[in-house]
C-alpha cells in the first residue's frame, strides 16, 4: 500500500514539475550575404538571355527559304517550258505516223510478226509540271527572352538600371533529347473471373528518354570585365524523363511530352543559375525552414518563456517585410532567453528550467544569433552545448547549426561586417 501511494505521489509530482515541450515548425526569410561581394560595389544591373539556337534557327530557315524559292523557280521554268514539250511530243507523233501511214499493209504485218508488237506510233507522254513541296523544318524553340529575364534572372539587393550597371547574361545552347523508348513492365494482378480470383500478367507500358538545356552565364561591369562566368557542369548532364507507366501502349506522337520537359527544365536552369549568381554576388532573400521551441503550461510559470518565443517568431516573420521591427524583437528574444536560462539547473529534474528547457532555448537562441548574424554569441552558445550530455538527434541539429555559422561568418568576413 505504502509502495502504491509512492508511485502515485511520484507520478502526480512529475506532472506538477514536469515541463511539455512542443516544436513548432516554420518558415521565415532572410538576406543572404554574398560570398564574393562586388567592390567597390554597384547599385544597378541589367539582365539578358539569347539562345545559341537562334543561329542555327537562323541558319535553317535560311535554307528553308531558299529551298522554297527554288522550288517557285523549278515550277515557273517547267511551266514555261510544257508548252514546247507538248508541241514537241505533237510533231513527233504526227510524223512518225506519217511515215507509219506510208508503209505498205504486208510490211506492217510483216513487223509485228518479227517484233512481236504493234509497232503503231504512240504519243510521248508529257507529264503536267507540279511545284516541289518543300516542308517546314523543325527548329529549336524560340522564347520571349527579355520577358524571360525579367522573371527568372534577378540580382537581389542590386536595382535595375543602366547607369554604371552590372550585365547580367545567360546564354542557353537550346533543348536536346534523345528519341523516346517505349519500355514494359509485366505485373502480376488479381483478377474476378466467374467469381473465381486469378493471377493474370498484365503488362505496363512507358516512354523513357534523355535531355538537357546545357547553359552558362557571364557577369560583367560597366567597363565590360567578367566578374563571374561558369557555365555548370550540373547543366551539361544529360538527365532521363520517365512518364507515368500505364496499361495502354503511349502515342508515338511525342510533340506534347518533349514541349513539357523543355519549358519545365528550362524554369528549372535558370532558377539554377540565378541562384548561383546571388549566392556569390547578390543578396539573396533566402528561405530557411526551421523550428522554435516552447513549454505548454496551464499555468503562468511559463510566461516567459512564452513572450520570448513571440518576440522570436515575430522577429524572424519581419526580417525582410520591416527590419527595424525585426531587429528589435529579435535583440529582446535574446535578452529574455539568455536572462531565462540563468535559472537553468540540468541536474535537477524538478527545476523549471530543467536540462530539456536549457538545451530548447539553447537552440532557440542559436537561431536568434543566426537571423541577427552574431556568429560570436552563436559560437559561444555552440560551446556550451558541447559540455550539455545531449540527445543524438540534439548533437545532429548541433552539427547544422555549427555548419550554418561557420558558413555566416566566412560571408561577414568576406563582406566585411
Amino acid at each position: 500500500m505504502k509502495q502504491n501511494l509512492f508511485i502515485l505521489f511520484f507520478t502526480l509530482t512529475g506532472f506538477l514539475f514536469g515541463q511539455n515541450i512542443k516544436s513548432e515548425d516554420l518558415k521565415y526569410n532572410y538576406v543572404k550575404l554574398p560570398t564574393t561581394p562586388i567592390q567597390p560595389k554597384v547599385a544597378n544591373y541589367q539582365s539578358s538571355l539569347s539562345s545559341a539556337s537562334d543561329e542555327e534557327n537562323a541558319k535553317i530557315l535560311a535554307q528553308y527559304e531558299k529551298d522554297k524559292a527554288q522550288a517557285d523557280a523549278d515550277y515557273d521554268r517547267e511551266m514555261a517550258e510544257y508548252p514546247n514539250k507538248i508541241k514537241a511530243a505533237d510533231e513527233k507523233f504526227e510524223k512518225a505516223m506519217a511515215e507509219y501511214n506510208d508503209k505498205s499493209l504486208a510490211k506492217k504485218i510483216l513487223e509485228k510478226q518479227l517484233l512481236n508488237e504493234n509497232t503503231k506510233p504512240v504519243k510521248d507522254y508529257v507529264p503536267q509540271p507540279y511545284k516541289r513541296t518543300v516542308s517546314k523544318p523543325d527548329i529549336k524553340t524560340v522564347y520571349d527572352y527579355p520577358s524571360l529575364a525579367s522573371t527568372y534572372l534577378k540580382l537581389d539587393g542590386f536595382s535595375k538600371g543602366t547607369d554604371n550597371a552590372l550585365t547580367y547574361h545567360v546564354n542557353m545552347q537550346g533543348f536536346e533529347h534523345s528519341q523516346p523508348t517505349v519500355k514494359t513492365e509485366i505485373k502480376k494482378e488479381s483478377k474476378i473471373v466467374n467469381g473465381t480470383s486469378t493471377t493474370v500478367d498484365v503488362t505496363y507500358y512507358w516512354l523513357e528518354f534523355t535531355y538537357r538545356n546545357q547553359m552558362s552565364v557571364r557577369v560583367a561591369n560597366a567597363a565590360n570585365q567578367d566578374i563571374y562566368f561558369v557555365a555548370p557542369t550540373e547543366l551539361a548532364e544529360f538527365k532521363t524523363y520517365k512518364t507515368t507507366s500505364s496499361k495502354t501502349a503511349p502515342s508515338s506522337d511525342y510533340v506534347a511530352i518533349f514541349r513539357t520537359v523543355e519549358e519545365k527544365v528550362l524554369k528549372d536552369n535558370l532558377t539554377f543559375i540565378n541562384h548561383l549568381v546571388n549566392d556569390r554576388i547578390g543578396f539573396e532573400i533566402t528561405e530557411r525552414e526551421t523550428s522554435l521551441d516552447y513549454v505548454k503550461s496551464k499555468k503562468d510559470e511559463y510566461q516567459d518563456v512564452t513572450d520570448a518565443y513571440n518576440d522570436q517568431l515575430l522577429g524572424l516573420k519581419s526580417l525582410i517585410t520591416n527590419e527595424t521591427v525585426a531587429k528589435e524583437k529579435l535583440n529582446k528574444a535574446a535578452t529574455q532567453w539568455t536572462t531565462i536560462l540563468k535559472e537553468s539547473d540540468v541536474a535537477n529534474k524538478k527545476a523549471r528550467i530543467d536540462k530539456d528547457v536549457t538545451i530548447s532555448i539553447y537552440f532557440n537562441l542559436l537561431e536568434c544569433h543566426f537571423a541577427l548574424r552574431n556568429t560570436a554569441d552563436a559560437d559561444m552558445v555552440l560551446s556550451t552545448l558541447d559540455r550539455l550530455d545531449i540527445s543524438n538527434r540534439e548533437k545532429k541539429l548541433k552539427e547544422k547549426y555549427a555548419a550554418l555559422i561557420l558558413d555566416l561568418t566566412a560571408r561577414k568576413i568576406a563582406n566585411g561586417l
